[in-house]
């Protein structure tokens, strides 16, 4: 398990050795494009920590060279909440090797936040950095209040 804070606030991610590991490989496997899908998991009862458990490819996805286009299936939401998950946000890869958010990635989670149909304010974002068939880094952030705060390695 991957334990995560954002600077400066008691707030903790906890993500999946299993799950982490998943997603570096899918967005090697996506090069030269970008992969990307969903993060399923849970809350702590007092909301401070977030367990990321599972991440999904979305079901119809398109990826380019610089963008991720993705379609929701409401069928594999089902099935995760079925198994006591959630959606928490979700993930993609960059083939540039960095992980660092664009505009289009801020632009995503601000429609996520909005969105009537989700039950979170806080998505969360995990950017997988991969190039030349290595995952080069990631990084893992939450919306909150028009930004991006990022999760350091605790």
């Amino acid at each position: 398990m991957v334990r995560m804070k954002v600077i400066g606030r008691e707030l903790y991610a906890e993500i999946d050795d299993d799950a982490l590991a998943w997603m570096e490989a899918e967005s090697v496997a996506a090069l030269p494009n970008e992969g990307g899908g969903f993060l399923f998991g849970k809350y702590s009862e007092n909301g401070t920590v977030v367990y990321v458990e599972k991440a999904v490819h979305s079901v119809k996805s398109k990826g380019s060279d610089a963008s991720f286009e993705r379609s929701v299936k409401i069928e594999q939401f089902v099935e995760m909440y079925n198994n006591g998950l959630i959606y928490v946000g979700e993930w993609h890869s960059h083939p540039n090797g960095k992980a660092d958010y664009s505009g289009r990635d801020m632009q995503s989670m601000i429609e996520i936040a909005e969105c009537k149909t989700t039950i979170i304010e806080h998505p969360l974002l995990v950017i997988i950095g991969a190039k030349s068939k290595r995952v080069r880094e990631y990084k893992v952030y939450m919306y909150d209040n028009g930004r991006l705060q990022r999760y350091e390695t605790c």
